[in-house]
């Protein structure tokens, strides 16, 4: 056996998460064919198959198996090291990778990310925004801000607010809708509806529930993008009231919707919250969150 470039690992692994070899190299960064050539050579220099190439896309052999696995306590022990020695590490400087969605970053938490880098220029915060769950435990951030009814159990943090959701649109669209909407009330509007991503959300559940799919124009999934898509002039939808209390062109209609209410949660994985620029970003976002509160639950004052 030939000596062993551990960086195929992560090629393998991202060809059975994906399925294909495109779908690797999308999340890789990389080229297709980059990815096509380091699994043949690994294939070749160790006299194993890997995958069966198929049209509907690569399908994992027994011995890819035995890799895979390999590959996921390697993957495992990399993080659990990284967490430790963040754990341990008394310095306010370095990088600090801070997850979170679109609508928060967009609605409050750039001013605040700003206003704690000009106290700690020497801390490099980098930004994932997305709407899927980063694995903290994998190490893939070490900070997320996220709405969320329920943590997962594997992470530490703190509830700073509640997060409320309420029916925006156009003022021309909202004329003549209640003070108080019910669903009957507006079953004659046209909606934004929610994509994939926000499926199985609070908000996802009420609209599945509560908006008939016929009376769907268009989905995004973004809370941004839905946002976006109102503003348009395509019908109503359901936004975070941080966001949409903060969009000039749109009102909201009624109260926010009791069904739909959230948390929002500073959340870290248990081995690294003494680190120092954890710590103190933590501590800095929970104050400027609090403080915040109306925007985030809805009761802005108009």
């Amino acid at each position: 056996m030939q000596n062993i470039d551990w960086d195929i690992f992560r090629y393998v692994m991202a060809v059975v998460d994906g399925g294909s070899a495109v779908a690797a190299a999308q999340r890789l960064g990389v080229n297709a064919s980059t990815v096509l050539r380091k699994i043949s050579k690994f294939e070749a220099d160790n006299g194993i198959r890997l995958f069966e190439r198929r049209q509907t896309g690569y399908t994992p052999t027994v011995e890819c198996a035995a890799v895979v696995e390999a590959a996921r306590q390697i993957e495992q022990n990399v993080a659990d090291i990284s967490r430790d020695i963040l754990g341990r590490d008394l310095r306010l400087e370095g990088r600090l990778s801070v997850t979170t969605t679109d609508t928060l970053l967009k609605s409050v938490l750039a001013p605040h990310i700003a206003t704690f880098k000009a106290l700690h220029p020497q801390i490099r915060i980098d930004i994932s925004v997305t709407n899927m769950r980063l694995n903290l435990t994998s190490h893939d951030a070490d900070v997320a801000i996220r709405a969320s009814k329920r943590p997962p159990d594997a992470l530490v943090g703190q509830r700073v607010a509640e997060l409320a959701f309420a029916v925006y649109g156009l003022p021309t669209i909202a004329d003549g809708s209640p003070e108080k909407p019910t669903v009957d009330a507006l079953a004659d509007a046209t909606w934004v509806g929610i994509g994939d991503a926000l499926a199985g959300s609070p908000v996802g559940a009420w609209m599945k529930e509560n908006v008939p799919p016929d009376a769907i124009a268009i989905t995004a999934d973004t809370f941004v993008a839905i946002r976006d898509c109102v503003k348009a002039g395509v019908g109503l939808a359901v936004l975070p009231c941080c966001l949409g209390d903060r969009t000039d062109e749109l009102v909201r209609i009624g109260q926010p919707v009791a069904a739909m209410q959230s948390a929002l949660w500073i959340l870290t994985h248990a081995d690294v919250r003494s680190a120092a620029r954890v710590k103190a970003f933590n501590d800095h976002m929970v104050r400027a969150l609090r403080a915040d509160s109306d925007l985030l639950e809805g009761t802005l004052p108009s």
